[in-house]
C-alpha cells in the first residue's frame, strides 16, 4: 500500500513538473513571437506552437451549443447544455497560433497586418471583399441617394454598418448593436469621454420620419445617458420631428446631408473599385451571422 502511495506521489510530481515546463515553454514562445513581430503581449487565451507554414493565412471556427434549436441558439429544455468552443488557427512563418475565441485571432491578425505582416484574406474576408466591391460600384457610378436607398433596401442592417463606417472615418469608435435587441438605437459612438447614440433608417425618399421615431431615441437615451443623439435617414423628417429635435438638441441627418457626408469622407470618389486588405479586415460585427445570437450577445459584444 505504501509503495502504491509513493508511486502515485512521484507520478504526480513528474506530471506537475512536466506541466510547469510546458507552461514555461509556452510563455517563452509567446514572448518570442511578440518580440519578433513587434506586437503587444499575447492574451492568455492565445497559444503559440512552432509549425512552419508555406503561406500566412488564418481560419476561423465558431462556437456552438451542444444542443441547439433550429436558429442555433441554446435549447433551454436541456439543463446541461454547453457551448462548444472550437479552435481558430493562424499560420504565419514558423508559428501556428491558436485560440478558442475567434475574436482574439481577428484582433491579432489586425495587429500583425498593421506591423506589415502579409496574411492572406480568410474565407470571411474574401466574402466581405466581394460585398465591398459591389458597394463601391454602386457608390462610384451612382452617387445619388436613390441608388443608395435601392442598394440597402434589402439589406437594412448593412445600412447601419455604412453609417458606422462613415463615423469611423470621421474619427469615432463605433459599435453596432444587435439587430434583435438594439435597445432603441443602432450604433454607439465614442471618442475620448464623449458618447453618442445613433439611430439609422433606410427609407424611401417619400417617407418622412415623424416625431414618435425621435421620441423612441430619446427614450433609449434615458438608459444609455449619452452626450449626444443623432438620427440618420435616407429620406426626410416631418416638421414636428424637426421642431422636437431642435428643442432637445438632437442632430438630424437627412438623405441629402448623408450624401454630402459620404462624399466628404471619400465614399463617392470616382475611382476604380479597388479594395485594400485593411478594408477587408474583419471587425467583430462582421462575424455576427456565423455565431448563435445568444452566444454573440453574451461573449462578443
Amino acid at each position: 500500500m505504501e509503495k502504491l502511495i509513493l508511486i502515485v506521489f512521484f507520478i504526480t510530481i513528474i506530471l506537475g513538473i512536466k506541466e510547469i515546463i510546458t507552461m514555461i515553454i509556452g510563455l517563452i514562445r509567446k514572448t518570442n513571437f511578440s518580440v519578433q513581430y513587434g506586437i503587444n503581449k499575447l492574451p492568455r487565451e492565445v497559444k503559440v506552437r512552432k509549425k512552419k507554414s508555406m503561406q500566412n493565412y488564418y481560419v476561423l471556427n465558431y462556437p456552438y451549443w451542444s444542443v441547439s434549436k433550429k436558429d442555433g441558439t441554446a435549447d433551454l429544455r436541456v439543463k446541461t447544455n454547453t457551448i462548444i468552443w472550437q479552435k481558430s488557427n493562424l499560420y504565419i512563418d514558423d508559428y501556428m497560433v491558436t485560440s478558442k475565441k475567434p475574436y482574439k485571432i481577428i484582433q491579432l491578425v489586425k495587429e500583425l497586418r498593421l506591423q506589415g505582416a502579409a496574411i492572406d484574406l480568410c474565407k470571411e474576408e474574401q466574402q466581405k471583399r466581394l460585398e465591398l466591391i459591389e458597394k463601391k460600384a454602386i457608390f462610384t457610378h451612382n452617387s445619388n441617394i436613390q441608388n443608395i436607398i435601392d442598394y440597402y433596401s434589402e439589406k437594412p442592417t448593412n445600412f447601419e454598418l455604412l453609417c458606422a463606417d462613415l463615423f469611423e472615418r470621421i474619427g469615432y469608435n463605433s459599435k453596432v448593436t444587435p439587430s434583435t435587441n438594439d435597445g432603441g438605437y443602432d450604433i454607439l459612438l465614442s471618442k475620448g469621454e464623449e458618447k453618442i447614440i445613433v439611430e439609422c433608417k433606410c427609407y424611401s425618399m417619400k417617407h418622412r420620419v415623424g416625431r414618435p421615431a425621435i421620441q423612441k431615441l430619446v427614450g433609449a437615451n434615458n438608459i444609455v445617458l449619452a452626450d449626444r443623439m443623432i438620427f440618420i435617414t435616407t429620406s426626410e423628417f416631418s416638421a414636428s420631428a424637426v421642431l422636437y429635435a431642435e428643442e432637445l438638441g438632437i442632430e438630424l441627418i437627412n438623405g441629402y446631408k448623408l450624401l454630402e457626408m459620404l462624399e466628404e469622407q471619400g465614399f463617392l470618389e470616382n475611382k476604380e473599385e479597388e479594395v485594400s486588405v485593411s478594408e477587408c479586415q474583419l471587425k467583430i460585427c462582421d462575424i455576427a451571422s456565423y455565431i448563435p445570437k445568444d452566444i454573440y450577445e453574451e461573449y462578443f459584444l
